[in-house]
């Protein structure tokens, strides 16, 4: 267990404990509320608060550096909602160090896989900590124009501020970080390889039609792949979300039960799927409105069930609004995520 002290001043817990309260329950988090302070369990680690000298005393714990670090981060990002924001003050500080949680990768292969998608493969020593129940990472990236940018690598990389922080580079350096998902991992041989959903305008799909190997990007992540799902789960998606459940569905328990529901406006894009016996596979047209009816059609069941519908904005809203309001299944049976909008050019990159 990897541990941190700080210091916040001059202010009190009146001042400062309601905002940790608010983001515990956006989360879903456990609390632990004493005269002494309050205290946040966290996925991998622990938030304390207790009252000392002129402010609080601030107490983090954390399985590894890396979650340590991404700890020190939710606790700077939620001072600074503050008016004014308090002063902190880490016991120390590693300034000028890359941030534990970013991975630097150099670029294996790129092979386009079908009409519209391209599979990108990335060597990086830390692979390993991306196999167990990784599943969206950022791509750190130039954010210069694919021509301008010599494939996408990158010439300057964040590194940890005088105050804990990440600075990121800016003007011509600056970096692009859209989220991708793991599509297949080799960790004896120190391989990630993800899928990139090429369209026109996006930035991640003309960079795969110039990076060579060798370019270097970078990779923050993973975000964890929720494991503690139902007997009975629907997952439902376009071309965009077709990574993540295809990485859902290939972890799902033998006896799970359900139904996946793709769309895909070309036919030629559809993948072939690990998929339980239980899980019936449907593929649909992608045209507006028919993946959001198709989860409309979906029979539920009454209870111990768990829907994922992720695709464009308006869609994922609307999916949104029906699972809870008209259906009554609650904020643990969905995860509703919108990775593009019909208002922009362009989906995730």
């Amino acid at each position: 267990m990897q541990l941190i002290h700080a210091q916040i001043h001059n202010v009190t817990p009146a001042e400062i404990l309601p905002t940790f309260t608010e983001f515990a329950e956006m989360l879903d988090l456990e609390v632990e509320t004493s005269a002494e302070g309050l205290a946040l369990q966290v996925s991998g680690g622990r938030i304390g608060l207790t009252p000392a000298g002129n402010g609080l005393a601030l107490r983090l714990e954390a399985e590894s550096d890396r979650r340590l670090y991404l700890l020190q981060q939710m606790v700077l990002n939620r001072l600074d909602r503050m008016n004014p924001v308090p002063r902190l003050d880490w016991e120390r500080v590693d300034a000028g160090a890359l941030p534990p949680n970013l991975s630097i990768a150099t670029v294996e292969a790129m092979q386009r896989i079908s009409p519209n998608f391209t599979r990108v493969r990335l060597r990086f020593p830390d692979v390993a900590r991306y196999a167990e129940d990784g599943l969206h990472f950022r791509l750190v990236l130039s954010a210069l124009p694919p021509d301008q940018a010599q494939g996408g690598s990158v010439s300057t990389w964040p590194v940890i501020d005088a105050r804990g922080r990440t600075r990121w580079p800016e003007g011509a350096a600056a970096l692009h970080r859209p989220v991708y998902t793991l599509r297949q991992i080799d960790v004896a041989a120190g391989w990630m390889e993800f899928d990139v959903f090429l369209h026109a305008g996006g930035r991640v799909s003309a960079w795969t039609e110039r990076a060579r190997p060798g370019d270097r990007v970078g990779l923050m992540g993973p975000t964890t792949l929720k494991r503690d799902l139902p007997d009975w789960v629907a997952f439902l998606g376009d071309e965009t979300a077709l990574p993540a459940i295809a990485l859902y569905l290939r972890n799902l328990p033998a006896g799970t039960r359900g139904q996946a529901i793709l769309s895909c406006a070309d036919p030629a894009d559809r993948q072939a799927l690990e998929v339980p016996p239980g899980i019936a596979l449907t593929w649909v047209d992608g045209s507006p409105g028919t993946l959001l009816a198709a989860l409309k059609a979906l029979p539920l069941p009454p209870a111990d069930r768990f829907v994922y519908f992720a695709a464009e904005r308006a869609d994922a809203e609307e999916a949104r609004r029906w699972l809870r309001e008209d259906r009554g299944l609650t904020k643990s049976e969905t995860n509703v995520t919108a990775f593009w909008s019909r208002d922009e050019d362009g989906s995730e990159d």
